[in-house]
């Protein structure tokens, strides 16, 4: 587990963690899965995240994707004044400048000395709607986004998909409301490139471990889909 610097496309450069499978060589080729922040950086959770994809062998990098407002930020959502920052930097964050980013990590990954030069994308909250984003714009084979914020109102991109994408959808997610969520299911649904899994008890955030809407059930239902996605399309 180590951090490394992603130079940017447009000047200047980022951190990013990255965590890597146990016992690989340095001839050991592995895929490679971006792990796309929440609006509270890169903090513990989203380490733990690339953790967890590690252990299932592939290369896991988390990049900071709000270094040009506050690099190296780590905040909470179970404290009030980190949770209202959290919120004004999702305010200030540029989305486009930010698939700019996922874009150049996707680079430095494709050329990384233990990559097979297979990647994908899996995010959360902000970081599902980046997920998606990079399945519209980007070579990423899999992308996943968990209870992304948004994507109804980009709906027209899905056009440009070339690689496969799957969406968690919670259906009690108080930020992406029922009528949001049914365009994306009108949108999507007959797409065989696209694997829609929806939870209908579940609220925004219910794979964040120590979060309000935690469900482990649920968290592990949605995670053991991700994993053999990865593995189907990746490996």
């Amino acid at each position: 587990m180590t951090t490394i610097t992603i130079p940017s496309k447009d000047g200047g450069s980022f951190n990013a963690y990255m965590a890597m499978p146990e016992n690989v060589s340095r001839e050991t080729k592995v895929p490679t899965v971006i792990v796309i922040q929440e609006i509270f950086g890169i903090n513990d959770g989203i380490r733990k995240k690339c953790d967890w994809l590690a252990s299932y062998g592939f290369m896991a990098i988390a990049p900071d994707l709000f270094w040009r407002i506050e690099p190296d930020i780590e905040l909470s959502d179970q404290v009030p004044e980190e949770l209202e920052r959290a919120f004004q930097l999702f305010g200030e964050f540029n989305v486009d400048q930010g698939i700019e980013d996922l874009k150049a990590t996707l680079h430095v990954a494709k050329g990384h000395a233990n990559s097979t030069g297979k990647v994908g994308v899996l995010g959360y909250c902000l970081g599902g709607k980046l997920a998606y984003l990079m399945a519209c714009r980007s070579e990423s084979i899999a992308s996943i986004g968990y209870y992304g914020v948004g994507i109804e109102e980009l709906l027209v991109e899905a056009n440009n998909i070339s690689g496969k994408l799957m969406l968690h959808i919670a259906e009690k997610d108080g930020f992406v409301p029922p009528e949001a969520q049914h365009k994306i299911l009108e949108a999507f649904m007959p797409n065989d490139s696209i694997i829609l899994n929806t939870y209908p008890d579940m609220d925004h955030a219910f794979t964040r471990e120590g979060g309000d809407n935690y469900d482990e059930e649920n968290a592990e239902m949605a995670d053991n889909h991700s994993i053999a996605f990865l593995n189907e399309n990746l490996k």
